[in-house]
């Protein structure tokens, strides 16, 4: 393990591991805080001696490169001003909603034909994925591994400077990201490999869903994004969320430019249990008809909510251009770990 030089521009953080206040950084990395030695290194044996690495940080890669096929997607969303004008049911979790789909067994048509059967109906559709306990474990233990390094970057969202604009607006976002393009993963591969093997379930998941969405909804998928692994702090941004909003409003007030994006995956990676009440962090869900999109985000928070639990291997399935959610404000002392993929259709210019 590395020595640990006492840090004064640390000593209001807090210890990675008992949560006091630290004392001083690892002196490899300069990104993880310590109370002292002996926390150190009990981090160090935990797992902080795979990432901690002086060059750790000059090996990162940049979220898209000349090697990167795809173009990484932001997401427009309502205003923080404009949300808090919304009724507050918007922001009260309701009960978790039940799972839709488990999936057991081999019965991988029925799976596929019941997950596309509920996307035709509303839009959504909440899927238990059945993932053995030590494969979430190890996707836990990545996830707090690379946030803990410092490897999660600052995401951002936008929106056309006006409806129909080309020109967009970018601002900040409350979560933190990591793209795992292939650039990423080929340079991190050691400090991603569950991640980089759910990545993978993730596009087999939406690889078999293409024939049924094409038949059923006219989706014709061409592609898919590179996974998005995302973290909501509460601890680092007090009341961490993410306001109402469509991935791909191009049928919305705002206009943006299509983006291709028709379906949406996210897979939760989150210590169980997950009570929505106290810890937050929810999905909220209008459940609007799939087939008219609301104009806006007051327009779609008339309709009936659904809230799921952001718990360990739950998969949700919705149609990215359609359906209006929003991360509830996420709870102090909880992080908040989801692995995103879209699936896109090919665009005429």
């Amino acid at each position: 393990a590395t020595s640990i030089p006492r840090c004064r521009a640390h000593m209001d953080a807090s210890c990675a591991v008992c949560g006091r206040g630290a004392q001083a950084l690892c002196s490899a990395c300069r990104e993880v805080a310590y109370c002292d030695g002996g926390c150190q290194r009990s981090h160090w044996r935990a797992g902080h001696k795979f990432l901690c690495r002086r060059t750790f940080r000059e090996e990162r890669r940049p979220l898209c490169t000349s090697g990167d096929a795809e173009v990484l997607p932001t997401t427009s969303t309502t205003s923080r001003d404009l949300a808090a004008e919304l009724p507050s049911r918007s922001l009260t979790p309701g009960e978790p909603a039940a799972f839709d789909v488990v999936l057991v067994g081999q019965r991988s048509l029925q799976h596929a034909r019941r997950v596309v059967d509920q996307l035709k109906e509303r839009g959504i559709c909440v899927v238990k994925a059945g993932a053995d306990k030590a494969f979430r474990r190890a996707l836990l233990i990545e996830a707090e591994l690379l946030w803990t390094a410092g490897m999660f970057e600052e995401a951002v969202r936008g929106r056309p400077i006006e409806p129909g604009s080309k020109e967009m607006r970018y601002s900040g976002r409350d979560d933190k990201v990591v793209w795992l393009t292939k650039s990423w993963t080929e340079g991190q591969e050691r400090y991603c490999k569950a991640l980089k093997v759910l990545d993978n379930q993730l596009g087999d998941f939406g690889v078999g869903l293409r024939s049924l969405l094409e038949a059923e909804l006219g989706f014709n998928l061409s592609r898919r994004t590179p996974g998005m692994l995302a973290c909501y702090s509460g601890d680092e941004v007090p009341g961490a969320r993410y306001d109402l909003h469509v991935d791909n409003p191009y049928k919305t007030v705002m206009a943006s430019p299509d983006d291709g994006r028709r379906l949406t995956l996210v897979y939760y990676i989150n210590e169980n249990p997950w009570d929505v009440h106290k810890d937050g962090g929810a999905l909220q869900v209008c459940l609007t008809d799939p087939n008219h999109v609301p104009a806006t985000a007051a327009e779609a928070i008339q309709s009936p909510l659904l809230t799921v639990a952001p718990e360990s291997d739950t998969l949700v399935a919705f149609l990215s251009s359609s359906m209006y959610h929003a991360v509830l404000p996420v709870a102090a002392g909880r992080r908040r770990f989801a692995l995103s993929a879209w699936f896109q259709c090919d665009v005429s210019a």
